[in-house]
């Protein structure tokens, strides 16, 4: 019978501390938008660097509170590349967005399409300044082409002012 008690205590446990495992390596929030920043071209833009750069046209200046998501869509083609968000607050300390670089193959068939989305935690309750940009690279060195793309940086801020 103790040996029974004992069993099902250390299984329980076991529940327990997996589920802190799991809990541990996720995260969550919620923050109400009212602002979104919009940018996107039409006209194809290529690179064949191995190291990070900028994708042309896409970033975005949000005075924030709290997390800032961010959208992008895009077609390509070409080699397999790799993208990322870069945030550089107010303070030029500088951060890869969660969850980090994503990898994409456009394939041998043609132009394809991705989406994903990327979220900035900034844990900060006051308006402060963020330079979000667009980062991509050929793991490979071989080119790879944007053909078109877009990117919307969704935020809370104390003010937002629409603009077309």
């Amino acid at each position: 019978m103790r040996r029974n008690l004992l069993v099902s205590i250390v299984a329980l446990g076991l529940v327990v501390v997996g589920a802190r495992g799991v809990i541990a390596g996720t995260a969550t929030g919620r923050t109400p938008v009212d602002c979104i920043d919009t940018t996107w071209r039409s006209s194809t833009v290529s690179t064949s660097s191995t190291t990070w750069e900028a994708v042309p046209g896409f970033e975005a200046d949000p005075t924030a509170i709290f997390p800032i998501t961010v959208n992008v869509s895009a077609l390509v083609s070409g080699a397999p590349a790799r993208f990322r968000i870069l945030s550089t607050n107010v303070g030029e300390q500088t951060f890869v967005s969660n969850p980090g670089p994503t990898r994409f193959e456009p394939g041998a068939t043609g132009p394809n399409s991705f989406s994903y989305q990327w979220v900035e935690r900034d844990d900060v309750a006051a308006p402060h300044a963020n330079l979000i940009r667009l980062q991509w690279r050929s793991p490979s060195g071989d080119q790879v082409s944007m053909l078109r793309g877009d990117m919307a940086v969704l935020y809370r801020t104390d003010a937002c002012d629409g603009s077309s």
